[in-house]
């Protein structure tokens, strides 16, 4: 009778656990392979490790025990033993292929910014404007050998540094100064060192009287994947005009728009 009571006990215990298991896999999305070529190499991983750990595996990377402890779902069980789907078989293998595509002998530069000082992060207009001991630190990993399209948009001289570096695509932030030493910032994108474009990051439209039509100003913030772009709408102050500053103006509105670096170049959010 106790070895009836116990083996029930144990199965009961076991097809809970199955239970939990099977709730935990059922609520993980399997992303499209367009959609997971928008993500990071980062991300990618943990997109991968995703499926073990809704298994309840316990990670030997740190990083990663410390990353899904933060999740509501995951219970590490040091005793579990993984066994995958078909299904999710087919897409760790999959995961895995895009994921060598970030290999660094892909690699077209190095001293890339957003990867391997991310204490610099966010960047913003003025880590750049202000001499300060973060700006100092930008300088040593400046870009050496420029691409004659950037270097000829950098007016006088100023700074380039790689931001995000993949197989064909790779982003660059430029800081220079062109006219009156006013302040610009662009992001360069180049696809294969030939086709390149530029966004504008921070300057100032011209003035334009009272109106906030003609007059903006243009700054960001700029994350390891993310990009925010504002256009910050202005007009003139006329109340608080002063022998220090004749002309000062205040803000009416500002339109924010969000970007995604990727492989394929930058994806509007």
């Amino acid at each position: 009778m106790k070895r009836i009571i116990l083996l029930a006990i144990i199965c009961a215990f076991l097809s809970c656990k199955e239970q939990t298991e099977s709730k935990a896999i059922s609520s993980f999305e399997f992303l499209s392979e367009q959609v997971l070529k928008t993500k990071t190499k980062e991300e990618l991983r943990f997109i991968r490790n995703e499926i073990f750990a809704r298994k309840g595996y316990v990670f030997k990377s740190e990083d990663l025990n410390t990353y899904f402890k933060t999740k509501s779902w995951y219970n590490p069980d040091p005793q579990v033993k993984i066994s995958l789907s078909v299904e999710e078989q087919n897409y760790i293998d999959k995961l895995k292929s895009i994921e060598n595509q970030f290999s660094s002998k892909n690699s077209k530069c190095s001293n890339v910014l957003t990867q391997k000082n991310s204490s610099f992060l966010p960047i913003i207009s003025n880590d750049l404007l202000e001499r300060s001991s973060k700006y100092k630190q930008l300088l040593d990993v400046k870009v050496e050998n420029i691409n004659e399209i950037v270097r000829g948009n950098l007016c006088a001289g100023g700074y380039v540094w790689n931001v995000k570096c993949f197989t064909s695509i790779k982003y660059q932030l430029m800081f220079y100064n062109c006219v009156d030493n006013d302040p610009f910032v662009k992001l360069a994108v180049i696809n294969n060192e030939e086709n390149i474009d530029f966004l504008e990051l921070y300057g100032s439209s011209l003035f334009g009287e009272d109106s906030i039509e003609n007059y903006h100003d243009i700054d960001f913030k700029l994350n390891k994947d993310n990009l925010e772009i504002y256009k910050i709408f202005k007009m003139w102050d006329k109340e608080n005009i002063t022998e220090q500053n004749r002309y000062p103006t205040k803000e009416v509105r500002r339109e924010v728009t969000k970007y995604k670096l990727t492989d394929k170049g930058l994806v509007k959010l």
